[in-house]
């Protein structure tokens, strides 16, 4: 079977729970709907968790702060989602044009990023790894060997989820000064560069040229399917009422992605 066209949701600013859940949605629906990019922004100043990650010890002042939490589907250390746009990419592990194990999807993707940034006038790199990154508290107080920098310090950090037919890779572009709100949160500044000055439409465009000039083709703009909304519909749900969701209550009605690894 060839190729299938990849679809590009451009989604709006959504609410944390929200964002998260669709993201789940889309990769228990990528066998039957295919590969897809998203590509989408936060309502408010909001942290994800990683899915095993143990509760930061910071987290009383999200709340005194107003700032929601929720856990991601993925592994990884904490991002601060404030003015940054978030990408999703799903495929079946079967798509012929993605390389099917952990470290081949990261590195094409990667080059996507990078070669996307490019488009968008910024010269990003791949990221050295930096030792005991993968057991850090915050994303981006280190590389694991698969993120992007700029000037010096990573500028995407990004986790990915593999089931048994398909995979999930999402990551936080950093595009705003978040310093202040940073610091009241994690008790220190951010350790990542200098925000870019680019305008989140800009770098929307120019990450969908640096898929399509790869697939070699345009990607078809999308929305969610039915089935795709309900489950998001079914999973924020759930997160609001439990934001900081236990794996095993994540992964409860989830058979896809009894057997992953992050």
């Amino acid at each position: 079977m060839g190729p299938r066209t990849w679809r590009l949701l451009q989604d709006g600013a959504g609410e944390a729970a929200w964002n998260m859940s669709v993201d789940e949605a889309l990769l228990l629906e990528a066998p039957e709907t295919g590969p897809a990019l998203r590509l989408y922004e936060w309502r408010e100043p909001s942290v994800s968790l990683g899915l095993r990650q143990a509760e930061p010890r910071w987290l009383d002042r999200c709340k005194a702060l107003g700032v929601p939490v929720v856990r991601r589907v993925s592994g990884g250390g904490a991002v601060l989602h404030a003015g940054d746009l978030t990408y999703s990419v799903v495929a079946p592990l079967a798509a012929p044009e993605l390389p099917a194990d952990l470290r081949g999807s990261y590195e094409w993707i990667r080059a996507r990023l990078i070669r996307g940034l490019e488009l968008a006038g910024l010269s990003a790199r791949r990221s050295l790894p930096a030792t005991g990154a993968d057991r850090l508290e915050l994303c981006f107080a280190g590389a694991t060997g698969y993120e992007v920098e700029l000037d010096g310090a990573k500028l995407v950090g990004s986790a990915q989820r593999r089931g048994r037919r398909a995979f999930l890779q999402h990551g936080s572009i950093r595009l705003a000064d978040d310093t202040v709100l940073y610091r009241a949160i994690a008790g220190e500044a951010p350790p990542a560069p200098k925000p870019p000055g680019i305008a989140p439409g800009a770098l929307r465009l120019a990450l969908a040229a640096s898929f399509a000039e790869a697939l070699g083709h345009p990607l078809a703009l999308a929305e969610l399917s039915t089935r795709e909304r309900a489950l998001a519909d079914e999973r924020s749900a759930a997160r609001r009422r439990c934001p900081l969701l236990a794996p095993s209550l994540v992964l409860r009605s989830s058979p896809e992605l009894a057997d992953t690894q992050t």
